[in-house]
């Protein structure tokens, strides 16, 4: 690769980061993502590690599911996503597993690629007729790894270690709260530089009027930012198979929607998310519930 190629993807590589961050931003959940991210109070199924794993507690079923997101429509991009979910008895709760991939790679070099492994496990403490409040937690491995400078040198690799924890709450099945704290450790990737990790907290609620319609809100602040982003978004059944959804997000202001399609028992979600200044973000995913 010529030396003027290689700095122009690293720059981008680097705008690209200002953006997104290492190791964040990044979320599988189509049905998720076109309600404007907003998913801290609400099921998120196989994903619920993403978004709040104490939501795992809501599967009776073993789930399996994957993912592709394109960020801001550029082809050297790569983000991958796989998950599975395995109901314990019933007291257990639901365990699951998730991978991530996030890479920029270049005529057939790799510059950089962030590799996330989790164990989730969420829980009922109560659950009644009336109300619930489940717990969850992820252990998560981070691996960042880089590719070779202009010399040929490989650049090497990090691994660290996070943990981030969730509660969700429903009162009569109408109303919904739930709060989530990412990588509450304080985890940092880097050998000689050490690069701090995002740490999160974010606290939403939701609402379900009626069957079929879903509204949501979460309000998600970094601990590194001085600013609140609120996400929100909503959800609408116009058929058994067909969903709808719209939101949308401050700082920055982006527009979402998609839809998904109910197959018996495959579920397929697209969604799309708008950017003030980049391009657009596509996000695909299938799941199968066994």
């Amino acid at each position: 690769m010529k030396k003027s190629t290689f700095s122009i993807i690293i720059a981008l590589l680097f705008y690209g980061n200002l953006f997104a961050g290492l190791f964040d931003d990044r979320f599988p959940s189509p049905k998720i993502a076109a309600m404007g991210g907003s998913g801290v109070a609400i099921g998120s199924g196989v994903w619920a590690s993403y978004y709040n794993p104490a939501a795992l507690s809501q599967l009776s079923n073993i789930q399996i599911g994957s993912a592709y997101v394109r960020p801001f429509n550029l082809t050297f991009f790569n983000n991958f996503f796989g998950a599975g979910a395995y109901p314990l008895p019933k007291k257990y709760g639901t365990l699951s597993v998730s991978f991530q991939y996030f890479g920029v790679d270049y005529e057939g070099e790799n510059l950089s690629g962030e590799y996330t492994f989790a164990l989730s496990h969420g829980f009922y403490l109560l659950n009644d007729i009336n109300s619930s409040l489940a717990f969850g937690y992820s252990l998560k491995g981070y691996s960042w790894t880089l590719g070779t400078s202009v010399e040929g040198v490989d650049l090497g690799s990090s691994t660290t270690i996070g943990i981030d924890v969730g509660f969700q709450a429903a009162v009569y099945s109408r109303t919904f709260v739930g709060v989530y704290f990412l990588n509450i450790n304080a985890p940092q990737v880097g050998d000689i530089t050490k690069h701090d990790l995002p740490q999160r907290i974010v606290a939403g609620l939701a609402y379900q009027p009626y069957s079929g319609v879903t509204t949501t809100l979460d309000f998600n602040r970094s601990l590194d930012a001085d600013e609140t982003e609120v996400w929100g978004g909503a959800e609408f059944q116009v058929f058994d198979m067909l969903m709808l959804r719209f939101g949308g997000t401050t700082n920055p202001n982006r527009f979402t929607a998609g839809l998904g399609l109910n197959i018996n028992k495959i579920r397929i979600d697209y969604a799309l998310r708008t950017h003030s200044e980049l391009g657009e973000t596509h996000v695909f995913g299938v799941e199968y519930i066994f």
